[in-house]
């Protein structure tokens, strides 16, 4: 018992004397940490980097420390001369960050003191700015977990959050206003681990067990600098695969005709609003991993989207895309089992080659789902082809439905359309056929209709049925006024009553069959090349010289 009490009292006297120490060290602790740090950073950056703060205050019983107006800057010049002297050991890039306050908490310092692995409780950063600047093209292929020190691997952190954050990245050196931007971001990750295990592990995403994170809004200029894309209320969880944009926008940097003198050629412009997008059973761990997209259904709620063209004043050359180049063009993995687009509407004006006016033409009320879009070859075919259904109004007067069926790995581009038409005149497509083909709709029905079509690449063909009454047609001169002179009204007398076929079979009663027959031109987008095999196979029933 005697020797169990003096070593007790021995065992005592040493807790005391570590804890006068403590409290000696931890006088001075935090100006002597505070200045190791800003050692710390400036020698291992090799001087690019500062780091200010305005205080330190470590609690060595508690296992904490808090960082109050921190500050991390680059130093540009010093970059430019490590590069200079050894370009693999210059970043390809340079951070500038804030934050009001850093506090880190479940600090092991014995551990950091005497070596070994160790984790930490949390780390809290209070209105954080990144300020992230490119340099140079960044040539490595390494993952975050092989970059940092071993010590970074074997550390594990049970929560990381962010309040109040903002990030902004320039795409250049010099650049000014960025490139991308994402502010009122509050983010919280748990169960951090910067290791190669965390990074292959399906149900991690991003070396982190769970992620949930929302943020006021987000801003990206498109690298042709024609367009910026807004979005409004971000959220997004990779344990629950969600992720909501709430107005999104897609705003025109540029008027159509400077878009069109920089490219040389016609170009659309496009403004388009979305209210809401969301998209779920997201897979966030193949995104970090390989940067591929797999998404289990997107939807896309009542877009508004406006587009003009301006073919009179610019010519129309090039090669328009097909969707089969969309999807082959992409250097990543995209596999989108659902895509819905829930009442949209669409306004398309264009100033045709030969016209004296605007034309144009409207689409409401439109609802789409595509199907299996997707670049993996194991996943799609001609027998498991990608599949556009869809339904609206054009000019809010005439019901179309249809079917697309698209080969998207196809070489040739080859898909197939199918659809009907309700009950409408043709006299409301006057505001686009009139200004481009100098024709005018005087009279007629259409009861309904039907076609069919297989297209490739470069030519189209298929059938159509129309079934209409009364169809009459006048023709236009080709100079601004827009009266029929003697000479116009002769060819309309010609064309309705020698020529066209002003009712369908049977005095109207039945369909009246049409071909179709059209070679693409290639200039123009796939949407134009649909609009021209449904045009075709219009002027084929009607009996129209083509």
């Amino acid at each position: 018992m005697a020797r169990g009490k003096k070593y007790l009292v021995a065992g005592g006297s040493v807790l005391l004397v570590v804890l006068v120490l403590l409290l000696i060290v931890s006088q001075n602790l935090d100006s002597w940490a505070e200045e190791k740090v800003k050692k710390q950073v400036h020698t291992q950056s090799k001087g690019v980097y500062e780091l200010q703060m305005a205080g330190l205050d470590i609690s060595l019983l508690a296992g904490s420390a808090t960082l109050d107006s921190v500050r991390l800057t680059p130093n540009a010049a010093v970059w430019q001369q490590v590069q200079r002297q050894s370009p693999s050991q210059a970043s390809a890039s340079l951070s500038e960050v804030t934050s009001s306050q850093v506090q880190v908490r479940g600090i092991p310092f014995l551990k950091l003191l005497f070596g070994g692995a160790f984790g930490l409780s949390s780390i809290h950063l209070d209105n954080l700015e990144w300020e992230l600047r490119k340099m140079k093209e960044d040539t490595s292929s390494k993952p975050l977990h092989e970059e940092v020190g071993k010590q970074f691997r074997e550390m594990a952190i049970r929560e990381i959050r962010i309040k109040n954050g903002t990030f902004r990245y320039h795409d250049s050196p010099n650049r000014k206003t960025p490139a991308f931007s994402v502010a009122g971001v509050d983010l919280q990750a748990e169960g951090v681990q910067l290791d190669s295990a965390s990074f292959r592990d399906p149900d991690r995403a991003y070396y982190s067990k769970k992620i949930t994170a929302s943020a006021a809004q987000a801003s990206w200029v498109l690298p042709d600098g024609n367009y910026r894309l807004k979005s409004e209320k971000l959220q997004a969880s990779t344990q629950a695969r969600e992720v909501t944009l709430a107005r999104l926008q897609l705003l025109p940097l540029r008027s159509a005709a400077e878009m069109s003198r920089r490219e040389g050629v016609a170009v659309t412009r496009f403004n388009v609003q979305v209210p809401a997008v969301t998209m779920s059973k997201v897979d966030f761990g193949t995104l970090f991993r390989n940067s591929n997209v797999y998404i289990g259904t997107l939807v896309v709620q009542k877009p508004r989207v406006q587009a003009y063209k301006d073919g009179r004043n610019y010519p129309t050359k090039g090669s328009g895309l097909m969707p089969h180049d969309l999807v082959q063009k992409l250097t990543f993995g995209v596999n989108i089992r659902t895509t819905k687009v829930r009442d949209l509407y669409v306004r398309y004006e264009e100033l045709a080659e030969k016209a004296f006016k605007t034309g144009y033409v409207t689409g409401s009320n439109i609802d789409l789902t595509l199907t299996n879009l997707t670049n993996d070859k194991n996943l799609i075919s001609r027998k498991k082809p990608a599949v556009l259904r869809g339904s609206g109004w054009l000019m809010g007067k005439a019901q179309l439905q249809a079917t697309v069926r698209m080969a998207l790995l196809d070489p040739n581009g080859y898909h197939s359309m199918e659809g009907t038409i309700g009950k409408g005149y043709p006299a409301i497509l006057n505001p686009m056929v009139e200004p481009s083909m100098f024709v005018r709709v005087k009279s007629g029905i259409l009861q309904r209709g039907s076609f069919n079509i297989e297209l490739t690449n470069t030519s189209a063909q298929g059938s159509i049925q129309l079934q209409y009454d009364d169809f009459k047609i006048d023709l236009l001169n080709k100079e601004k006024e827009r009266k029929q002179g003697l000479k116009s009204k002769l060819k309309t007398l010609v064309a309705n009553k020698l020529v066209l076929k002003s009712e369908s079979e049977d005095d109207g009663k039945a369909p009246r069959q049409g071909k179709i027959q059209v070679n693409r031109r290639t200039e123009r987008s796939f949407l134009t090349y649909w609009k021209d095999c449904l045009a075709n196979g219009v002027l084929s029933v009607i009996g129209a010289p083509m």
